[in-house]
């Protein structure tokens, strides 16, 4: 008896559910059953993901998003799910990320430098009367000036900008108050039209 029949094409189970899900997903009313179908899906033993290809998936997510994927985004369409990695390399997603594409957490001081000089840039452009008015007219992306105030250990607004060497824009005389002088004079000396008017009967 033939194992095969002439004509007759065979799949495997994963690309069986995969034409499933394909077919289905035509008709909105079959959503839950294709998220059913595509979990399933995922959980089965991949044969087509090899080390390039998972290499591949996670490069495009890189280029595509700026930034390395993390665990959450491997359940997202096109990326290898969890139980490929865990099945492949023999450890969990979180190490085999760590090892492969190490994300460089910045330090201490790279952060200072950075937020420093986002605030300055920032500053320039707003050239803003006081902190508040920094704050409110800030872009959404740049911190507040307290955190920039606290990596140099200070509270005082007035200081930062002295510590940064940036210019002040507040106006001085807005909140001056008018002040009344009386100033008195006192001659010493000998002036003699003075005299002679004093002199005249």
């Amino acid at each position: 008896m033939e194992k095969f029949r002439k004509g007759v094409s065979t799949m495997t189970r994963k690309q069986a559910l995969q034409r499933a899900i394909t077919l289905l997903s035509e008709s909105p009313e079959y959503a839950e059953d294709v998220r059913i179908l595509q979990e399933i899906s995922d959980e089965l033993p991949i044969n087509r993901w090899s080390d390039s290809s998972i290499r591949d998936a996670v490069e495009q997510f890189i280029l595509d998003n700026g930034r390395v994927p993390t665990a959450s985004d491997f359940k997202k369409r096109g990326m290898p799910p969890h139980t490929v990695i865990k099945q492949k390399y023999k450890t969990t997603l979180k190490e085999w990320l760590q090892t492969h594409y190490p994300v460089h957490k910045p330090t201490y001081e790279e952060r200072k430098e950075k937020y420093t000089q986002m605030f300055i840039e920032e500053y320039n452009r707003i050239k803003p009367k006081s902190q508040e008015a920094f704050n409110r007219d800030k872009s959404p992306e740049i911190k507040g000036w307290q955190t920039v105030a606290n990596y140099y250990r200070i509270k005082s607004w007035r200081k930062l900008l002295e510590i940064l060497e940036l210019p002040s824009y507040s106006d001085t005389f807005q909140n001056r108050v008018p002040q009344k002088f009386k100033v008195n004079f006192f001659l010493d000396v000998d002036l003699p039209f003075l005299n002679a008017s004093n002199t005249k009967t």
